[in-house]
């Protein structure tokens, strides 16, 4: 009997320490794995300055300016057509009344503008009503 206590507590002694190895063989996988995944975080965090410091330097390489000289071209064209065209640019859609009122020629009110009771902007020296015709019935048309 007392072989068979000491195989007992033997085996229990074993069974115990092999226990206490493996529950600290889990610790350790379990501590490496959260050092993994910090290292991992670190990583992500790096690679994505690297990428943003690398945008930024190629971007900086490669920096577009505004072709004025074509935005200043393109902008006197419009002003000597359409609708942005004055008299000073191309006289084309200035009423033909308000050219000679501006000429001194047939100026009959007293700076009124139109002695027909027109206002300033569509009597004898405003714009020609044909380029303020937007068509349809709309508010603003006919």
């Amino acid at each position: 009997m007392v072989v068979s206590a000491v195989v007992a507590a033997a085996s229990t002694y074993v069974a115990v320490t092999a226990k206490n190895a493996m529950d600290e063989q889990k610790r350790a996988q379990d501590r490496a794995l959260e050092q993994q995944k910090i290292a991992n975080q670190q990583a992500k965090e790096q690679a994505e300055a690297e990428a943003k410091r690398a945008e930024i330097a190629y971007n900086q390489a490669n920096q577009q300016q505004p072709e004025v000289q074509a935005i200043i071209s393109r902008s006197q064209e419009a002003a000597t057509q359409g609708p942005a065209a004055t008299v000073l640019t191309s006289g084309n859609t200035v009423n033909p009344l308000a050219q000679a009122v501006a000429k001194g020629k047939g100026k009959k009110s007293g700076g009124r503008g139109d002695s027909s009771g027109g206002s300033l902007l569509t009597g004898q020296v405003g714009v020609d009503p044909s380029a303020l015709n937007l068509g349809g019935n709309s508010l603003l048309g006919n």
